[in-house]
């Protein structure tokens, strides 16, 4: 197994993880925050933050970053594609689209891609090796979904 199979499976089941998690709420309170954010918060910050680092599209489509107040969101900020106010459907089919287009991408790199610098503007630098920021994107989902199996047990 190369390294690009072993980290696109590892998001493949890690998205499928915080899918389920995300699935569990009712959609009628999809959009309601629960210890801080809503559940439809936490899928759009995840699906905002692969389409900065994995997918470098550095439009002005940004609402769920969690860094909006940051002089280096300036340039990011706009119209989300897919609101809170959304739906659940609509929601996950972004975080789906988003998961499955990173997944692609990862399989599809050469090894020498694997330490290319890319634009990371969270980072001190301003930009991080793919491998080390997709390896910080993997653990970032994981946080948020056990962020949201903690709120869900608070509701329960």
């Amino acid at each position: 197994m190369n390294t690009q199979t072993f980290v696109a499976d590892a998001f493949e089941q890690e998205l499928s993880m915080f899918r389920s998690a995300l699935d569990s709420v009712a959609a009628e309170e999809f959009a309601a925050p629960r210890l801080g954010h809503s559940p439809a918060w936490h899928a759009l910050h995840i699906a905002e933050w692969l389409r900065l680092f994995a997918l470098q599209d550095f439009g002005a489509t940004y609402a769920h970053l969690g860094w909006e107040g940051s002089p280096w969101t300036a340039s990011l900020c706009g119209t989300p594609l897919v609101t809170e106010q959304a739906g659940k459907t609509a929601i996950l089919a972004e975080l789906d689209r988003v998961g499955a287009e990173v997944v692609a991408q990862i399989r599809s790199l050469h090894d020498e891609q694997l330490i290319d610098m890319l634009r990371a503007p969270a980072a001190p630098t301003g930009e991080r090796q793919r491998l080390a920021g997709l390896g910080m994107q993997l653990r970032h989902t994981a946080y948020h979904r056990g962020q949201l199996k903690l709120s869900l047990k608070d509701s329960a």
